[in-house]
């Protein structure tokens, strides 16, 4: 089920240069429409589509252009090598006049020809500016060997006909294995070396083919990975909240027993201090103590000191009322007694040392 819910919006991926899963495409619905919008406009690189016509056309045309610059050069460099074959021939041994006029007048024709593609030197591509005011109809007027071209040209194309026909077997021979070939005429071999242009653009179209299934086997590759990343997250968080609420409810259960064991033993260490303060009360307050406590109490009981204090400030009164005398009094009976005491105390000395 939760593969199904991650399965990709169709076509979408694959014509644009998106990611989007289904859980995108069920939480942003306005975005899909949006993107479903910009494929009938974009291709699957993200270039518009008239802009990608444009360009396909400038690149048939750039390939049409530089396949007839190819051949030219292709052309041009069989005629250096066929002069310079021609001057090392020359200097090995003595070649026929005929001969000799024939490669004379390939080179002057050669070099004419190059002189005349070094005759537009405009920076802005004006064809009526040139090199010393020269043109290529003048140069050719002035070849030597205008006369002679068709003669040179009869003879010249069998050669490089020649010449070619043995490049393209050669290039053939590399690219086919030398068994199949073993048993094929030279005509044969040239035949199919002459469609050999045809082969290698079919082998580049597959190789092209086989690298955009390879680009499609790498996204869909992505895509699954994505969507296994996704469900194994999912899978780890229902996990985790399994594990949390069993942790949890493990916790819970293990502090309820916890705390009913502390709240026993809280009711246990309580009676057994009441029990030990129960021993303590019963060894301290025996039936002698209580008895010598509670005659102790009667002696402590506050009661005749506060008659006697009564008493007291009762004759304390009486004696201020007798006058302002009664100070003076005081101080001289408190005297009389600390000489009578100090009195008996010398007499009490005086008795021990007699």
């Amino acid at each position: 089920m939760a593969v199904a819910e991650e399965a990709d919006p169709p076509n979408l991926n694959l014509n644009l240069p998106v990611h989007i899963t289904g859980r995108d495409a069920q939480r942003n619905p306005e975005f899909v429409k949006l993107l479903s919008s910009l494929s009938h406009r974009l291709t699957h690189t993200g270039v518009s589509r008239s802009l990608h016509k444009d360009v396909e056309q400038a690149t048939e045309q750039m390939r049409r252009e530089k396949a007839a610059w190819l051949q030219t050069g292709a052309l041009y460099h069989e005629l250096e090598e066929l002069l310079l074959d021609y001057d090392i021939k020359r200097q090995e041994a003595e070649l026929p006049v005929a001969e000799t006029q024939f490669y004379t007048a390939l080179r002057e024709c050669l070099t004419t020809a190059e002189i005349c593609e070094y005759l537009e030197c405009s920076p802005d591509g004006r064809r009526d500016v040139t090199l010393l005011g020269l043109t290529s109809q003048q140069l050719h007027q002035n070849n030597p060997h205008r006369k002679d071209l068709k003669s040179l040209q009869k003879k010249l194309v069998p050669m490089i006909e020649e010449r070619l026909k043995k490049k393209c077997t050669a290039v053939f021979s590399f690219h086919e294995s030398s068994s199949n070939l073993s048993n094929d005429g030279g005509e044969l071999v040239f035949a199919k070396a002459s469609q050999l242009p045809l082969v290698l653009e079919r082998e580049r179209q597959d190789l092209q083919e086989k690298r955009r299934l390879l680009l499609q086997d790498r996204a869909a590759r992505d895509r699954q990975f994505w969507q296994y990343y996704q469900i194994l997250l999912q899978t780890l968080e229902s996990l985790e909240r399994i594990v949390k609420h069993h942790r949890l409810k493990s916790q819970l259960d293990n502090n309820n027993i916890i705390s009913e064991w502390l709240v026993q033993r809280f009711d246990a260490m309580e009676l057994k201090i009441k029990v030990v303060e129960s021993q303590v009360l019963c060894d301290t307050y025996t039936a002698d103590t209580v008895a010598a406590l509670k005659q102790i109490r009667r002696h402590l009981d506050p009661t005749p000191y506060d008659s006697e204090y009564t008493q007291s400030v009762q004759q304390l009164q009486a004696y201020r009322s007798v006058g302002m005398g009664f100070d003076s009094l005081v101080q001289e009976y408190g005297q009389l007694q600390e000489a009578i005491q100090n009195k008996q105390w010398g007499l009490t000395e005086l008795q021990k040392t007699c």
